[in-house]
Parts: C-alpha cells; structure tokens; sequence
C-alpha cells in the first residue's frame, strides 16, 4: 500500500497522540551503566536495554507522545535522532512484550520502518554516533529454577526424573526401595581401572 504526503503527515498526527505505557507488572529492573536489564517473570525472560531504547522504556509513562520521546533522544542522546528512531525501539519493546496493551508500532508507515543501517545513513551519523542512537533490546530466555538446577551427583533420588537428569558418569538405576537414584555407569561403583 503506497503512503502519498497525505497518508504519511496523517499517521504523524495520530503518532504526536500515541502515548505508550511501559510495562512495569511482574518485571524486575536493573540498571547497569547506561544499559537496563528487564527480567519478565511472568514469561522467563531477559531483556538487556541499550541506552537509547531504556531512555524511550524510562519515558513511555502514558503521558508523553512519540514526537515527545524524539525530543527527549534529541537532548539526551543525540540531537540527530529522529522519530523514525523512536519508531524502532518502540517496535523492539513492543516485541518483547515490555509495552502495555500491545501499544507497539506494528501499523507505522514504511517510512517509519527502516532498517538500522538507513537509519544510520539517513542521520548521517558516524558509526559511534549510530551505535549510541540506534536502539537495541536483547533478549534470552531465562531458566525457571528447577531448570537451572544442576545435574544429579551420587546417590541423588532421580525416581521420576528422565533419565537425562543424573550427571555425566552417572546413571538413574533403581533401587530395592522402589526409588531411583543415580550411580556410576560402571554398576561396581568404580570409575574404571588406571
């Protein structure tokens, strides 16, 4: 679908009106630096902020506008950052489910929706500068704790666990007791002869 000035300067309007919300309902976060790290406990995930898309997180209260966000960049940041700029990190956020209500981008004109290396270009901005402008959100799924936790040692209960649970050098072998636990693979006990 082509966006003639019309289609394009309407969008804008409906933008310096969006006002999106920051989730902040079961996350927990940490500043490092200049980067935010997020912590999703409700889905097990980690999100590491660079320092431009955690000053558009930090702002996006409900009350302050896309062409609000861009002045913010502009005067913190970089003064050659542009909408398009807020438009991207807003579509990072919204991705990784750190925005309410699904306030995300997705229906930004494609004149919002360029890709790092035109945003670089286009602010004609160096590499260092792009680095700082350009927002990134990185994102890793977290173990719950019973996934993290280690391996099964000697002598472990792995009676209902898969038989993936006890440690290499280990297997899950029954007991008279009707339990499992995890012993050597050699059934002797020793590890093998030297």
């Amino acid at each position: 679908m082509e966006q003639g000035a019309a289609g394009t300067h309407g969008y804008r309007e409906i933008a310096k009106r969006m006002m999106p919300l920051a989730r902040h309902e079961d996350v927990v976060v940490s500043e490092v630096e200049t980067d935010v790290l997020v912590y999703d406990r409700r889905r097990h995930r980690a999100h590491a902020l660079n320092r431009s898309a955690a000053l558009v997180w930090r702002h996006c209260d409900g009350q302050t506008s896309v062409g609000e966000l861009t002045n913010v960049l502009k005067r913190e940041l970089e003064p050659s950052a542009d909408e398009a700029v807020v438009w991207l990190a807003l579509s990072q956020l919204g991705k990784a489910d750190l925005l309410q209500d699904g306030a995300s981008p997705a229906g930004a004109p494609v004149s919002f929706s360029r890709s790092r290396r035109e945003l670089l270009r286009r602010a004609g901005v160096g590499l260092v500068a792009g680095a700082l402008v350009l927002p990134s959100v990185q994102s890793i799924v977290a173990p719950t704790a019973l996934a993290a936790g280690s391996c099964g040692g000697l002598g472990e209960d792995c009676s209902g666990n898969k038989h993936d649970f006890c440690c290499p050098g280990f297997k899950c072998k029954p007991t008279s007791s009707k339990k499992a636990r995890c012993t050597p693979h050699d059934s002797s006990g020793r590890h093998g002869s030297r």
